[in-house]
Parts: structure tokens; sequence; C-alpha cells
């Protein structure tokens, strides 16, 4: 290793620019296709092709190499092997090809496309034959797979329920007593007052004896993310109990399937659109009729969501295979401070919605209460404005002017129209990713936040999302991209870096809104504009668990403002005006 990071960069772009000969157009490609076009004029960084080319290395470090989904470093690899010896093209080709050999310049191709595994073998070879430091071959991220089913054995210690969630506990465990379409309930608690623990403790005790009768417990989520945090949760629970017997736990999500042979009772958790894809594919007698048939209680997290197609698709195959035994239905939901939404849930839960008591003071504003008494982090928010627009197509722009005269209630945004200005806002996101002068604003203030913070940023594209973290590794800060494009296992090693803060940052694009789960998390930072007034509280209530649940006292908003044009002041940041308790400058 050389003798500091910033050497290391500077040597292997002279080596790429002299020795490979590697050409301004290909670094150039490499800029495009990395989504940094952009980011030496927002850095004001020097433009001559050694000093891009150590940007780059700098910025996307070992992805300039490994990153086989583009084109541009197929190229960079192939360039540099072609400028091998011969002994070298043979050597590689005849260890990992494993195909009849052809000309030097075919076994380069070959050798260019090959799949690139970080800290694998080939990633070592290619670097050690290049004379690049081994640095650049990077290093393997655990990709193993979780088995389909899990035993959990007791014991482990967790903080005793707070008071109005024993309640909240007793409330659920009536329900689950009674029979049929009246065993139906919301439990509905702000981001980070502890729905799943009280969910999972209430059904689970009921439950216990039941699982060795062959009974299940159906947990349905949105996302593979908050499915393994109800099965973390399961465990702990389970173990904190010391029961001793032990729990099997089942997951039907993602890649994993149910196996008829391997069902004896316990936990189903499943992501909502496995379920729906499973339930198209059943037969009578397969797993999921099993499932159901015996299932003794369902529960639905993210329930303000549980009245799409998918859902409608389970409760009526439950109720073909149940008929009038339809078995108890608890709903979860988050409402910080605003139980209008909420309320109007409960058509599907038969009316019956659980909230926590507080007292009369703060009946008004219940989040006040869970603030005062530190199980939610005091936010406080602060709004940049960016002097940019945010422009509509004129053809949305129409659309959401028909719907404005149906929607619009008083001056208040319906949510059918805010969940329609949020779908239709992706030209008008991709300007503002590509905005030079609001991306050095953005820069400017996440490198202004203190050392020791703990910041999710939300960005308006993927493109978006990588050139802000490339920007912050550009400038020495530890920093990851979470996007849908990234592999689960990544997300995961990613993740588990912030919660141990080997990560400052986290930068993502439609990902981390729900499930996802860091406690110290405090900063949010949103540099993309949000109509949908769920989707907001989503994206702030990562940040605002309180120190009594093991969050942090305070949690920063940050809203880049933008102005909306033709439609006036219509993101979601304006309708929250009531539930920041004080701002900050």
């Amino acid at each position: 290793m050389k003798n500091t990071i910033c050497d290391l960069y500077k040597e292997t772009a002279l080596l790429l620019c002299h020795q490979y000969e590697i050409s301004t157009q290909l670094i150039n490609e490499l800029m495009v296709d990395f989504h940094l076009n952009s980011a030496i004029e927002i850095l004001g960084e020097h433009t001559n092709k050694v000093e891009k080319m150590a940007f780059l290395l700098r910025a996307k470090e070992q992805e300039c190499f490994s990153a086989s989904r583009h084109d541009s470093v197929v190229k960079l690899r192939k360039k540099i092997i072609q400028k091998w010896d011969e002994e070298k093209i043979n050597s590689a080709f005849d260890k990992y090809c494993h195909s009849s050999g052809k000309t030097l310049n075919h076994k380069a191709r070959k050798l260019s496309e090959m799949r690139w595994s970080c800290g694998k073998a080939w990633a070592h070879m290619f670097m050690e034959y290049s004379g690049i430091d081994y640095y650049f071959a990077g290093k393997r991220i655990n990709n193993e797979k979780k088995s389909q089913f899990e035993d959990i054995l007791p014991f482990i210690k967790l903080p005793e329920l707070v008071e109005y969630q024993i309640k909240l506990k007793e409330a659920l465990i009536k329900v689950i007593k009674e029979k049929g379409n009246e065993a139906k309930c919301l439990l509905s608690l702000p981001t980070g007052g502890g729905k799943t623990r009280v969910a999972v403790e209430a059904y689970i005790e009921y439950l216990r004896p039941r699982f060795a009768e062959g009974k299940y417990l159906i947990w349905i989520a949105q996302s593979e993310e908050l499915c393994e945090q109800a099965i973390k949760t399961f465990q702990d629970m389970w173990k904190n109990k010391e029961f001793t017997e032990c729990l099997r736990i089942y997951r039907l999500f993602g890649s994993h399937n149910m196996d008829v042979d391997s069902m004896i009772g316990g936990v189903v958790v499943c992501s909502i659109n496995k379920l729906y894809n499973v339930i198209n594919e059943s037969q009578e007698d397969d797993a999921c009729h099993n499932m159901i048939q015996n299932c003794s209680t369902c529960i639905i997290d993210e329930a303000h969501r549980a009245v799409t197609k998918m859902y409608n698709k389970f409760y009526d195959y439950s109720q073909a295979v149940r008929g009038e035994q339809m078995f108890p239905i608890c709903g979860l939901t988050a409402t910080p401070g605003r139980n209008n939404d909420t309320l109007s849930l409960t058509s599907h839960f038969l009316y019956r919605l659980f909230t926590p008591e507080v007292p009369s003071q703060f009946k008004e504003n219940p989040i006040l209460y869970f603030r005062k008494e530190k199980y939610l982090a005091l936010p406080y928010h602060v709004e940049i404005a960016t002097g940019q627009a945010f422009v509509f197509s004129d053809e949305d722009g129409e659309k959401i002017e028909t719907e404005w005269k149906k929607l619009k209630v008083g001056e208040k945004t319906s949510p059918e129209l805010q969940e329609l200005m949020q779908e239709l806002i992706g030209d008008g996101c991709k300007k503002l990713a590509d905005n030079v002068k609001r991306n050095k604003i953005i820069l400017d203030t996440l490198l202004s936040l203190p050392d020791n913070a703990k910041v999710l940023v939300y960005a308006c594209t993927v493109a978006h999302a990588e050139l802000i973290n490339s920007l912050l590794i550009a400038k020495g800060r530890k920093s990851a991209v979470i996007t849908g494009n990234t592999p689960r296992y990544k997300r995961h090693a990613y993740i588990d870096k912030f919660k141990s803060n080997e990560l400052q940052f986290i930068i993502n694009h439609s990902v981390l809104t729900t499930g996802f789960d860091a406690p110290k998390t405090d900063h949010i930072v949103l540099c993309r504009p949000t109509f949908s007034d769920i989707l907001y509280e989503q994206i702030v209530g990562r940040g605002l668990r309180g120190p009594r649940f093991g969050g942090t006292e305070t949690c920063k908003i940050i809203d880049f403002c933008d102005t909306c044009e033709r439609f006036g002041d219509q993101q979601s940041y304006k309708r929250f005006e009531t539930f920041w308790f004080q701002t900050s400058d």
C-alpha cells in the first residue's frame, strides 16, 4: 500500500493514463456511466486527463474495475489486458476461461467480459498482472443465503414494555379472543413507538401453545427489509421470554418458498408480493392452503397499504378456505400526530382503532407526549431554499389539473391527489438531479454536518444518489449508496456498517422509507420533492426514535425546498408545520 490513499489514487491514475494509454474519451464514458459527468464542475476540480482519472478512482474505487454492467468498465479492463504480455494473457485465459483459445485479442476480450467478484482470485490476478495495487481488487462481501426457516432458541433480555405499550398489548389480546369477523383491529403508533414489539408480544404469548398444535401466525409486510425486521423482533421476543421450546419462523419472501414437509406450526413472515403470487399458483392441498387453514391470527404491517388488489386477493382466498370462521386480523400503522388519515383506514378493520392513552393536555397533539417522555426524538426542521423550480410536464400538469377539480377539498390536497402528484414527478426529479447549482448546495450542506452525524439522504433519482455518494467519497467522507439496483447482500452489509459507525452517510433512492432500523440516525436529508404525506411521514420517521427506545435525543430534518411551479407550494413538508416542535437555524 502506498504512503497515503491520495497517493494511491494519483499513482494509479498516472499508470492508467500513461502506461495503459487510457484515453480522455474512455474516461468521459466512465464519468457518464457512473453518473459523474457533472461531478468535476460541482467540485471545482481541474479537468486534465490524469486528474479526472484520479477523481474517478477516488469516487468509485473498486467499482472502476468491478462494475461489469457498464460497457466503459469492460472497455477499461480490455485496454489494460491488451497491454499484458502474451504469457500473462494465456495464463489468465487458461485458468479462468476454460475454452479453446484463438487470437490474443479474442482472449483479452473474453477476460475483460468475465464476471467480476470483488476480493476473489480473478480480481487479485488482474491487479497483480496489471501492476495495480490490490486495494482495487476489493474485499469480498458475504452473500450467504438465509435459510427458508429458522428454529429460534431461548434467551435474551429486552427492556420491559412501558405503560402505554402494556395497555395496547392487553387490548390486542382481547381482540384475538373474539370470533370471526369481529376479531379485527388497527393499532396506531408513531414511527419509533414500538408497534411491532407490542404486536409481537401480544400475539406470541397467546399463540404459544397453539404453535405446537400446528397453528400459524401470518405476518404480512410490504418489503423484504420489513420482513427481516419482523423476524428479528420475533427472535428477540421469544428468547426474552425464556420459553423452553423452539419457535419455527418461515420466510415467504424473495426467493423463499414453503414446503409442506417442513411445516409444523409457527410464524410465517410474508411479503405481500410473494403471498399474492403463491395464492395465484395455489392448489387445495399445498403449503399455502395448509397455512391459511391453520392460521390463528394475521398481522398486516404498514396497514395504510392494505387496500390494494393483492390484499383483496389474500382476503378472498382466506375466506374461500375458512368460510365463516375467519382468523383475527390486526393492522399496524404509524400516525405522527395526524389521526384523520388513520381513521379512514379503520373501515377495513371494523372501526376498531387502538391508540395510546395520553394525559389530557396532550390529546390534541399526542406526539408532544411521546417527545416529553423521550419515546421519540425531538425534530429540528431546516428549510434550505435552492432557488430552483420544479416543473411538471404539460401532459402531467393537465392530468393533475383534471384531478384537482375532483379531489381538492377546501385548501387541503386530498391523499389521492398527493399520490398522483408523487407518481408524476419523474421528469421534474431528473431535472433537479442534473442541476449543478443545486447539487453544489447539497454537497456543501452535507459536508457542513458534524463528523459524528449519522445521516440518511433521500436523492431525486438513482443517478442522483450515485452522484452524491461519489462526491462525498471524493471529499473523504465514509458513504455508501443504496438503490433498487443494489444487491440485497450489499444492502445489508452497508446498513450494518452504518449502524456500527463505519459509515456516516447512506444515500438512497426509493428504498429506505420503511423497514429500515438504525435507531441512532440523527439527520434526515431530503433532496427530492415529496408530495405524499404518507411517504414524507415514513421518511422522517427513520430518524425519530427517542432515547428510551435506543434512539437519539434530537433529529435534524433538512428539506431542500424547491418551488413547485404551476401548483404553488404543494410539497408535503409544508403540511407538517404543526408537527415540528421547534425549529433550528
